[in-house]
C-alpha cells in the first residue's frame, strides 16, 4: 500500500490549487484534508495498529519507488494522473472554469519536478509500504 510520503509533490500541488482556486469559505486546507482520499500510514503507526489487533508484525518497511507514467498524453500522463487521481479534492473548486485552471496549473508546477530531462519521461514519487503480519493462534 502507499506509505508516508506517497506522491508528496502531488498532495502539495493539489491543496495549493484548492486553496488558490476553490471559493470563498471552502479554499481552506482544512478543506483539501478533508476530502483527501488517501492514507499513507508511517511504520510506526502501521506497527502499533496492528500490534493493538492482536497481531505479530514480522517485517514493516517503507520503499521509495518512483513510477513513470505513461508516456501518452491523450490518455495519462500528468494530467491524466491529476485528473483521475486528485478528482475528490478537486471536486472542492465548485466553478469547472477554475477547476480547469487548477489542474493545469498543478501540471506546470509539477512539470520540472517530475520530468526527467534527458528523456522527458515524467515520475511520480511513490512510497510504498510493506508489511507481513501474522494473528498468533
Amino acid at each position: 500500500m502507499g506509505g508516508a510520503g506517497n506522491v508528496a509533490e502531488i498532495q502539495s500541488a493539489l491543496f495549493f490549487a484548492v486553496m488558490r482556486y476553490a471559493s470563498e469559505g471552502r479554499n481552506s486546507i482544512s478543506a483539501a484534508h478533508t476530502a483527501n482520499p488517501w492514507f499513507f500510514p508511517s511504520e510506526t503507526w502501521m506497527r502499533t495498529t496492528l500490534e493493538e489487533i492482536g497481531f505479530k508484525v514480522e517485517k514493516l518497511e517503507l520503499e521509495y519507488r518512483p513510477t513513470r507514467l505513461t508516456d501518452d498524453k491523450e490518455k495519462g500522463g500528468l494530467e491524466g494522473w491529476v485528473r483521475l487521481m486528485g478528482a475528490s479534492i478537486l471536486e472542492i473548486i465548485e466553478d469547472e472554469g477554475n477547476r480547469e485552471s487548477a489542474v493545469k496549473e498543478v501540471c506546470e508546477v509539477l512539470d520540472p519536478i517530475v520530468t526527467r530531462e534527458e528523456d522527458g519521461s515524467q515520475w511520480l514519487g511513490y512510497v510504498r509500504l510493506r508489511g507481513v503480519a501474522s494473528r498468533p493462534n
